[in-house]
């Protein structure tokens, strides 16, 4: 049940941050890792490689750093915003 909605998720958003899964799903990240490792080896779902924190910050979780996207027909841009920006002042 958790596996389809975490492919569902994926495949709405195209790509998604580890907390951001972890929050809108309510499941632990260590539990998304080994789904998304599942994904991963089907060839549904890729792990992006580690963004690079914004020059000095150190504000950002490492969770929030790691992305993956759905193996579909729609490409994801490479560049992600750094967390920081996207929360409300």
């Amino acid at each position: 049940m958790i596996l389809s909605l975490l492919q569902n998720y994926l495949r709405d958003h195209r790509a998604a941050s580890l907390t951001q899964m972890e929050a809108s799903l309510g499941v632990p990240a260590d539990a998304l890792r080994g789904m998304l490792d599942l994904l991963e080896r089907k060839g549904r779902a890729q792990r992006l490689p580690r963004a690079q924190r914004c020059h000095g910050c150190t504000l950002c979780d490492e969770k929030a750093l790691e992305f993956y996207r759905w193996m579909g027909d729609t490409d994801v841009p490479a560049q992600r915003p750094c967390q920081q920006e996207q929360r409300p002042q």
